[in-house]
């Protein structure tokens, strides 16, 4: 899975957080954040964990 790097700004934004505090409530390196933001595969669950921790669903953060 694909996440589109402006989708998950613009998530961030809606709830007022950081990358760093997204990757501390969610348990996620801020490596692997780094490299799922820039496009990278990754695993459903850690695009379930961002998406949970956003309150938004998946498919608003998937790359078209």
């Amino acid at each position: 899975m694909n996440l589109n790097k402006q989708k998950l700004e613009i998530a961030l934004a809606k709830v007022c957080k950081n990358p760093y505090d997204l990757c501390k409530e969610t348990g996620l390196q801020y490596q692997t954040y780094r490299r799922v933001a820039n496009g990278d595969n990754c695993k459903p669950a850690t695009v379930g964990k961002i998406a949970k921790a956003l309150n938004c669903d998946v498919k608003e953060l998937l790359e078209d």
